[in-house]
């Protein structure tokens, strides 16, 4: 009997040392197994955008530009003989024009792991150029499309025509942006909205020539043109746009974008600018 208990309590220490070495071979090569694990997945890894850029670019632009607000009164309002043109000029309608562009963009970026907010400034030189024309006629014998002869200052019958013209010149625009982009790779999608402000030149004059009618052999024939040019002034307007750039190597990066450009009335001129652009910048 003590024989077997000797025997008995051996194996029983045969196996409890055996366990505790399994246990420490499972503790040491499969760690997870415990509960508890010293691995810590890495973070994911973007692009880096963050911080100073500037660059170049070229574009293509059509603006549409409303004229039916101006209002040309141009002849001096103190002489009679040409008062009564006055009463009532022709109407001007739209004109859409289309020129390329150059230009620069510097900004700053700052990056939340996918996510990228930022401020831009963006300049644009062009030449977009549009005018508008309206004729008012008078005559007699009655001609299609015309008033009766008009009795002028001087109490004689004239036939005559009436040409308004207006035009506006887009030299030099820019935008203080604020953008939004996702990071995707070397893609860097973004959309945004700001601020517009533009040099523009408005022109306005009128002309009138006359041919006396009645009563016969009295009367002068005329020709009258007055109007007025505007020096450069500032047009102010809002933007918005989609864009993408895309980093060609460290630090090198392309760019396509489309902005749109609308101006407040200026000088009785309502205009907008559709733009797309290409350019080339650089990450500091």
């Amino acid at each position: 009997m003590g024989l077997v208990m000797r025997r008995l309590v051996v194996a029983v220490a045969l196996i409890g040392i055996a366990t505790g070495a399994l246990a420490a071979d499972y503790e040491t090569d499969f760690p997870t197994l415990r509960g508890s694990t010293p691995y810590i997945p890495a973070p994911p890894r973007h692009l880096n955008w963050e911080g100073v850029y500037g660059g170049g670019q070229v574009g293509y632009g059509m603006t549409h530009m409303d004229f039916s607000k101006v209002v040309i009164t141009p002849f001096d309002p103190n002489d009679a003989f040409t008062a009564p043109l006055r009463s009532s000029w022709p109407s001007l309608g739209t004109d859409n024009a289309r020129a390329p562009s150059y230009g620069a963009f510097i900004g700053y970026n700052w990056q939340f792991d996918e996510l990228i907010v930022g401020f831009e400034a963006n300049y644009s030189h062009t030449k977009l150029f549009g005018s508008a024309t309206g004729t008012k006629c008078y005559n007699t014998p009655a001609v299609i499309g015309c008033n009766p002869a008009i009795t002028l200052g001087d109490g004689n019958s004239y036939n005559a025509v009436v040409t308004t013209t207006a035009s506006m010149r887009i030299t030099d625009y820019g935008t203080a942006r604020l953008r939004a982009g996702w990071v995707n790779d070397n893609w860097l999608p973004y959309a945004m909205v700001g601020l517009a402000v533009g040099r523009v030149e408005i022109s306005k004059y009128a002309t009138a020539t006359g041919t006396p009618v009645s009563p016969p052999g009295t009367g002068t024939p005329f020709t009258s043109t007055e109007g007025i040019v505007n020096s450069p002034m500032l047009a102010w307007g809002y933007s918005a746009g989609v864009g993408v750039d895309y980093m060609l190597f460290s630090n090198v990066f392309l760019r396509a974008e489309y902005e749109f450009v609308s101006f407040f009335l200026v000088s009785d001129v309502r205009s907008q600018i559709h733009s797309g652009h290409v350019g080339v910048g650089v990450k500091f």
